[in-house]
């Protein structure tokens, strides 16, 4: 699996804005801030805070599986976004090497937001 790629602001502002694409399913936002998250987020994200990622990733490749693009973000995408990124990608590179055949395999881009976001 290819390693998470920075996307810039106004690429995931045009994907945001298709009427074509819907949060949770054609794309997921993944803000990994901690209490700045509720001061203001982008549309549609989820929060899950950067020292929870370790332990939600399995669960969040699993969830959302069937989401072709993921995207992480903290404030600055500096630090917390970029590892919480690495994090997700080496988990589900771990459930593409155990899978059994036949198993349900899927192909995520994940990225990361440029410059992040901060409310």
């Amino acid at each position: 699996m290819p390693q998470p790629k920075f996307i810039p602001a106004d690429e995931l502002a045009e994907l945001i804005r298709s009427p074509q694409k819907v949060a949770g399913t054609d794309y997921l936002i993944v803000d990994v801030r901690d209490l700045d998250y509720v001061g203001g987020h982008i549309t549609g994200a989820i929060n899950v805070p950067a020292h929870l990622i370790r332990g939600q990733a399995p669960v969040l490749a699993d969830q959302y599986k069937h989401v072709p693009r993921i995207v992480f973000h903290c404030a600055l995408s500096q630090v917390r976004g970029p590892k919480s990124a690495r994090i997700y990608s080496e988990c589900v590179e771990e459930k593409l090497e155990s899978a059994e055949v036949g198993d349900q395999l899927f192909e995520q881009e994940i990225n990361i937001l440029r410059g992040g976001f901060d409310s």
